[in-house]
């Protein structure tokens, strides 16, 4: 007994840490309907698990470590958590806020298919009805900064010019940013905007 102990031990110290994926995860049809980037943030999310700390339910990353983790952009990464979310592969315990230090909490999740205190995994993704994710939600400064027909702005001297036709081929304007591709009146509420939806939560424990 005292012989495979120590055996173990050595065994131990030569193994590097990893990232354990269960077979039935990867089997499951709703993983294997999902993009390879959502596949790899929940392996950035499973990297975070402890089973001895027993910390599901409180895995937290935010959206711009994940960016620099996988070395995409944090919008991607916001559609990523849209989409593990709707396979069923994680659930959030607790939203992201603002600390009273001023500071960001980025949003805690659980993954279902590992236990949750002395519950056992859920599975969620097994449930699955087979209709395909599609992102609905979309960035409000997109919307400022393209044309209401959808067009992507046209930019000289840092300025953003639009066409200014909607999908009927019709003149029409966003607020108070003109259109027919004459230069925006209000720069500083697309600064705004823009930089509020850039604000990134920093990791803090939940």
């Amino acid at each position: 007994m005292g012989r495979d102990k120590h055996e173990k031990e050595r065994h131990r110290e030569r193994v590097s840490p990893f990232v354990m994926v269960l077979i039935d995860t990867l089997d499951a049809p709703a993983w294997r309907a999902m993009s390879l980037g959502a596949r790899m943030l929940y392996i950035a999310l499973r990297r975070r698990y402890n089973f001895k700390h027993r910390n599901n339910g409180r895995i937290f990353l935010s959206q711009r470590n994940a960016a620099k983790e996988l070395g995409s952009h944090h919008n991607e990464i916001a559609r990523w958590f849209r989409e593990l979310r709707y396979y069923g592969f994680i659930v959030m315990t607790a939203p992201g806020a603002l600390g009273v230090d001023g500071k960001g909490k980025a949003p805690c999740w659980r993954l279902t298919d590992a236990g949750y205190m002395r519950d056992l995994p859920t599975r969620d993704f097994l449930r699955w009805d087979g209709r395909h994710f599609k992102d609905t939600e979309k960035n409000p400064v997109l919307g400022l900064l393209h044309g209401v027909c959808g067009k992507p702005a046209h930019w000289r001297a840092g300025i953003p010019h639009f066409c200014g036709q909607d999908r009927a081929g019709n003149g029409a304007h966003i607020a108070s940013i003109k259109c027919a591709r004459k230069p925006a009146q209000n720069y500083f509420t697309i600064y705004l905007l823009s930089t509020a939806c850039t604000l990134q939560l920093r990791d803090t424990s939940c």
